[in-house]
């Protein structure tokens, strides 16, 4: 239950009478739950629309030659890969809010449920994985890149474009899709009795050494526990170091410090959630194999498989727009033709790239 489920909730409908054997919930406590989830989704896919026309913003202003630089295109690929998963989460939303949990070739409905129950298990479900994992770990790449930069100037400076392609995004997407190919094998279309299509979880997702080893295992530890800890680790060295020549150093690269805890914070709120949840599924899989899982359990999905990482690639916009604010204002100042404050930017951009301690925006 780390990511999100394609059936959960429709999962929990037809089994009902297993979990009210097991639990002493009754089906109205279960029926709000589900007018809640529905009710979220409603707020995922506002918040994901709102999202990606954010992230394609970044794209197109750090997109701009005069811009182009190793971290922009860092941050570029970043911009990308959250509004690629916003839009996966919208098709995920829709589909949980307006197509049929049985999909009937009789109705143009049911024929649309069909055709995304036969898409789901091979690719939405596991491309919506892989792409939470690439953004997961460009995260990663991003504060590494800053560490060189404070840590390594020199080093960092004489890197070609190219350095970015192979050292830093071509490893997290093969390391992404890697990570993720038993996902293409956790569920299944399934044709029904009454010729009516549906998803289900298959045999090896239910598996105990599968959730074991792989759910709360390798996703725990390389999704979970070291994209957390090298965040905290390398930003607070990072801030660390800037503080120490904060008298140094311009009020704007104080306030990157400030931000880089930010982008440390949003994460561990967004994911921790997420991961707790693998632990206790971990820790109950015997009771949540034979009665499904508690309700309190899918109120804590709706949120840390659905909203949350949402949030997160949402949010992630404003560390562009704050992480490149000298070229963001710049950009802003250019669209809306204000030459005078325009220039004005300019020579401040052009006295911060001329301190050659901490140089971030203007390397090749």
């Amino acid at each position: 239950m780390e990511e999100p489920e394609l059936n959960s909730t429709d999962f929990l409908s037809n089994n009902f009478s297993e979990f009210h054997d097991c639990d002493d919930t009754n089906y109205e406590e279960f029926d709000l739950m589900f007018r809640i989830a529905s009710a979220i989704a409603y707020l995922d896919i506002a918040i994901s629309v709102f999202g990606i026309i954010a992230n394609v913003l970044a794209i197109c202003i750090f997109s701009k030659k005069k811009f182009k630089s190793n971290f922009n295109n860092l941050l570029i690929a970043l911009a990308f890969c959250d509004l690629s998963f916003l839009f996966f989460s919208i098709i995920d939303c829709v589909a949980n809010i307006f197509l049929d949990a049985n999909g009937s070739s009789s109705t143009a409905i049911g024929l649309i449920s069909q055709a995304h129950h036969f898409m789901a298990p091979k690719f939405f479900y596991p491309f919506h994985n892989i792409l939470l994992t690439i953004s997961i770990f460009m995260t990663v790449s991003i504060s590494i890149e800053r560490y060189l930069a404070v840590f390594h100037p020199l080093v960092y400076r004489n890197r070609s474009y190219t350095w970015n392609l192979f050292c830093h995004i071509l490893p997290v997407l093969l390391v992404s899709c890697l990570i993720n190919i038993p996902k293409f094998f956790e569920s299944q279309m399934i044709w029904n009795d009454d010729n009516t299509t549906s998803i289900e979880i298959t045999d090896m997702r239910l598996n105990k050494n599968y959730v074991i080893i792989y759910q709360n295992g390798i996703r725990l530890v390389l999704l979970g526990l070291v994209p957390m800890l090298l965040l905290i680790i390398l930003n607070t060295r990072v801030f660390i170091a800037i503080n120490k020549k904060s008298r140094k150093r311009s009020s704007r690269e104080n306030n990157y410090s400030t931000i880089l805890l930010l982008i440390v914070a949003i994460f561990i709120i967004c994911h921790t959630p997420r991961v707790a949840l693998n632990i206790y599924e971990a820790m109950e899989f015997e009771k949540t194999h034979r009665c499904g899982p508690p309700l309190w359990s899918m109120y804590f999905h709706i949120f840390s498989d659905g909203l949350f990482p949402i949030l997160n690639s949402t949010l992630n916009f404003f560390h562009l727009l704050l992480c490149g604010e000298a070229i963001s204002q710049q950009s802003l100042f250019n669209f809306y033709g204000k030459k005078g404050s325009y220039n004005k930017c300019e020579h401040k951009l052009q006295d911060w790239r001329d301190s050659t301690e901490f140089k971030t925006s203007n390397s090749n």
